[in-house]
């Protein structure tokens, strides 16, 4: 005698279809939770740094047109300490700009976020240690910004080069 259903060797075809939705909705929440960002580490309000991810942007591409006078000293990239901090709603171009640093010789200490004040163009700080003026002279004009004194605000990040980009 024949059954008239035979039956399947394999999973049930509702388990499957079941799976596969699953799988399309977690996509898909994955896919809107990375359109929408989640901000939250763009929007630190302590002057705290935290790694950041690299993204495909150029900070030479986003850094104003500004340039500063040439040092008149050169310092070694690598006997300066350099923080650079994103000042921006762009993910990632702390560690963007620090990778372009980096590559010219410079030794990146650390890159994070600075969301206590708001920095209207790119600016690359100095400190009181050794070398750090003209190095901060060097990093402005390879990156067309401008260089200052360290404000108050900035001494918790030390007293080197703290370069603040912005878009």
């Amino acid at each position: 005698m024949s059954s008239p259903n035979p039956e399947s060797s394999g999973p049930p075809l509702r388990a499957l279809a079941m799976v596969l939705i699953s799988l399309a909705i977690l996509f898909a929440a994955i896919g809107a939770l990375s359109l929408t960002g989640s901000g939250d580490s763009e929007k630190a309000a302590a002057p705290e740094a935290t790694s950041e991810v690299a993204e495909a942007t150029s900070p030479a591409a986003q850094a104003p047109a500004a340039t500063t006078s040439a040092p008149t000293t050169s310092v070694a990239p690598a006997e300066v300490e350099v923080r650079v901090l994103n000042n921006s709603d762009v993910s990632g171009l702390a560690a963007t700009t620090a990778d372009t640093l980096t590559a010219q010789g410079w030794a990146i200490a650390e890159t994070g976020n600075y969301a206590q004040t708001q920095v209207a163009a790119t600016t690359v700080y100095y400190g009181d240690a050794s070398g750090a003026e003209a190095a901060a002279q060097e990093i402005a004009q390879q990156l067309g910004a401008t260089a200052e004194a360290m404000p108050a605000t900035l001494t918790g990040f030390g007293d080197s080069v703290v370069v603040m980009v912005t878009q």
